[in-house]
């Protein structure tokens, strides 16, 4: 297995690894899950009595959120299957992750539940450098597919 290779295999692993938190957790507390998360956040969203443009923003940033999981679905068979991501869907996943502050690396947040971490300085730091790391590995390895070959001398 070659660099490349490997390192789609990681992005793999962690979209897995996130899917599978997400849904261990919304378990775990009894919730189901999508499901769950949309009936809070409408109930939610009531009692804070918010409309207009702000309204519109917050359930925005929900959905966001909502499509950024079930996103990884199709990232991690990206990954894995097709040893490759489309650019667009990347970039757009991305933005999505910004957005919503999900880490790439997903044993980030792990850590930080088990470990009891709270300070958001450090998470913040460990948020800017998991999608560095993502988007600067994620585009060398891209390139590694069309490596760019010197021109053929003709003699």
């Amino acid at each position: 297995m070659n660099l490349r290779n490997k390192i789609f295999a990681f992005w793999g692993i962690m979209d897995v690894l996130a899917l599978a938190s997400y849904l261990f957790f919304s378990l775990q507390g009894g919730n189901v899950p999508f499901y769950s998360d949309i009936s809070g956040f409408y109930t939610n969203y009531s009692q804070l009595g918010v409309n207009g443009l702000m309204g519109v923003i917050i359930q925005t940033m929900f959905f966001i959120n909502i499509a950024l999981i079930i996103s990884l679905v199709f990232s991690a068979w990206s990954f894995f299957v097709k040893k490759d991501i489309h650019t667009i869907f990347f970039i757009a996943q991305e933005i999505a992750r910004v957005l919503s502050l999900k880490c790439s690396v997903a044993l980030i947040p792990l850590f930080m539940h088990f470990a009891g971490f709270t300070a958001a300085w450090g998470a913040m730091l460990l948020f800017v450098i998991s999608e560095v790391l993502k988007i600067a590995s994620v585009v060398w390895a891209k390139r590694q597919r069309n490596p760019q070959t010197a021109p053929a001398v003709s003699r």
